[in-house]
């Protein structure tokens, strides 16, 4: 989940900043759950390496750290090539759907 007051406090209350980086996320890693689970079993574990580092990136500058500490375990199994277990992938892609869900509600509420 994301800590919108870390966050907000990381932009020096900075709106428009704040906005900008939720619509990055949104343009650039919207449809990262789809790709991580096709690149997960397509044991494509360069691909998913590359997904879940960038997702990783945003999602710390958005204050957000469950998912991102699932994504850093994930990210070292598939840089030394190994497949994570399904139930890390299981459980990091509910996280992102909470996520998604904030930012969205977030969307509603401007």
């Amino acid at each position: 989940m994301i800590n919108f007051d870390a966050f907000s406090d990381s932009m020096d209350g900075d709106d428009d900043m704040m906005s900008m980086i939720i619509e990055l996320y949104n343009e650039e890693h919207g449809n990262d759950i789809q790709v991580i689970q096709e690149k997960y079993a397509n044991s494509d574990m360069d691909g998913l390496f590359h997904t879940v580092h960038s997702l990783k990136g945003v999602l710390l500058t958005l204050c957000e750290e469950n998912a991102s500490d699932q994504f850093e375990t994930i990210e070292r199994l598939c840089k030394h090539g190994e497949k994570p277990d399904a139930q890390l992938i299981e459980n990091v892609l509910s996280e992102m759907v909470k996520v998604n869900q904030q930012i969205a509600e977030l969307g509603l509420a401007n």
